[in-house]
């Protein structure tokens, strides 16, 4: 096969050509007691979409012998993901005519060859400065729930550069993953394909959680409607890096007043503190402010319920609202006191959740997501999502050669800031609309703690 993507850039033609599609599938055929992998809640409230996340690579140094061919590259990817399929059963079946299950009969995951006709740096050079250019390595195959069944449940694109480089896409529907499955699943292919731990049969993760949180009839029903700001607006992203020197500052201001503070408390703390006051810029006043915060489940629930191992695949991830009023009108919140307001807004919901019964539980999932969908019908509050991949895996995904030189994901048409560690700090993907990322571009606190690549 033969299908070709083109972006003009500056006058110069980036082409991608797609030269095989394969589908791979377990290297060992699932049981048939694991035939129905059965969704939970968390499963079933999840937005409609897939989740991209794209793994660059430098050349096969010389040492790599086996290496040394691009067929060769591409038969260690997909022997290895075959390998692991075994585990990550669910991800080669396909979603139920009823939508309640994933029929696990082994039908495979897309597996697409391509190449691309510019060396790996030039490409770097031009993606640091135009965020959109990575889309361009995301498979060109929908796999949108809306378009299941018999669509598969992840798509891979492995596209070599000229003289030599790989940009290696992991697509896979967001009903079945969240950010730790997802990670854990590329990490784990990855030792793999290095052969660290010989192969993935030794790998378990749990597929039960729907049977502690099953899927609820008329959910939907009981939850308020509303999206993100921003698809309405023209969207700028840029990419804002926060080195670990940066860090080191914004912990020790917050240590005069907070014993201790995490590197993603202190860079959301800025980064919110920062909208706030491009808001206020715009409206000469501060507005309520709130974050639709992500946080991960695992390990917090009450062993009583699910378990001693929480090492559940699928969703088990909840998005809480984080509720900022200032009390005066044209002045800053402290840092100290940003930090502190996530965190107990954080550990309020965990506290609530820790011995909480399913039921219980569900209640808190709808009343979060109730008040988040308030908040993006609030024409007087700023709402922004933000999520972290930090502490995840990412930069250590070496598939055989090396770990990769950067690690991206898509950029989102709505306004949002997502964070992920970075070879020397933290680097923040901002989704603002246009007027006010010229505002937060020269923001007193971005320009003192970040360098912007544009």
């Amino acid at each position: 096969m033969s299908k070709i993507t083109e972006q003009n850039l500056n006058g110069s033609c980036i082409q991608i050509e797609i030269l095989n599609e394969k589908i791979i599938k377990p290297s060992l055929s699932t049981p048939n007691h694991l035939n129905a992998y059965k969704l939970s809640f968390f499963d079933q409230i999840v937005p409609n979409f897939a989740v991209p996340l794209l793994y660059f690579y430098p050349p096969v140094p010389s040492e790599k012998s086996n290496l040394q061919s691009d067929e060769a590259v591409h038969t260690q990817l997909q022997n290895s993901l075959s390998e692991i399929l075994i585990k990550f059963y669910p991800l080669a079946g396909r979603l139920s005519e009823d939508g309640t299950c994933i029929e696990c009969q082994d039908q495979g995951v897309i597996y697409l060859e391509a190449k691309v006709n510019c060396q790996l740096t030039e490409f770097l050079d031009k993606a640091y400065k135009d965020t959109d250019l990575v889309k361009l390595f995301v498979p060109p195959i929908r796999i949108r729930l809306a378009e299941l069944p018999n669509r598969p449940m992840m798509a891979i694109q492995a596209t070599m550069f000229e003289h030599g480089g790989l940009a290696l896409a992991v697509q896979m529907v967001r009903t079945l993953v969240d950010g730790f499955s997802g990670c854990a699943l590329t990490d784990e292919w990855a030792k793999v394909s290095r052969m660290e731990k010989g192969n993935a049969r030794n790998l378990q993760f749990r597929s039960d959680l729907a049977k502690v949180f099953p899927p609820k009839e008329n959910v939907f029903e009981m939850i308020k409607k509303g999206r993100p700001r921003g698809y309405e607006m023209k969207i700028a992203t840029r990419i804002f890096m926060f080195d670990e020197v940066a860090i080191s500052k914004l912990k020790e201001n917050v240590s005069k007043s907070l014993s201790y503070s995490s590197r993603v408390e202190v860079v959301t703390a800025l980064i919110w503190r920062s909208l706030m006051r491009v808001v206020r810029l715009r409206h000469g006043h501060n507005r309520p402010s709130m974050l639709q915060f992500a946080i991960n489940l695992r390990g917090r629930g009450d062993p009583k319920l699910v378990g001693e191992d929480q090492n559940f695949f699928g969703n088990f991830s909840i998005d809480i609202p984080i509720k900022c009023v200032p009390s005066h009108s044209n002045q800053d919140l402290e840092l100290h006191e940003i930090v502190t307001l996530i965190r107990n807004a954080k550990n309020k919901i965990l506290s609530s959740i820790a011995n909480a019964s399913s039921e219980e539980i569900f209640s808190i999932v709808i009343e979060s997501l109730n008040q988040i969908r308030e908040g993006y019908n609030d024409d007087e509050m700023d709402l922004y999502p933000t999520s972290s991949l930090c502490r995840f895996p990412l930069n250590e995904s070496d598939f055989g050669w090396a770990e990769p030189i950067w690690v991206s994901r898509v950029n989102v048409p709505f306004q949002l800031f997502f964070l992920m560690d970075s070879k020397s700090g933290i680097e923040a993907r901002v989704c603002l609309n246009e007027d006010d990322m010229i505002k937060l571009e020269n923001d007193v606190d971005i320009v003192e703690f970040s360098s912007v690549l544009k």
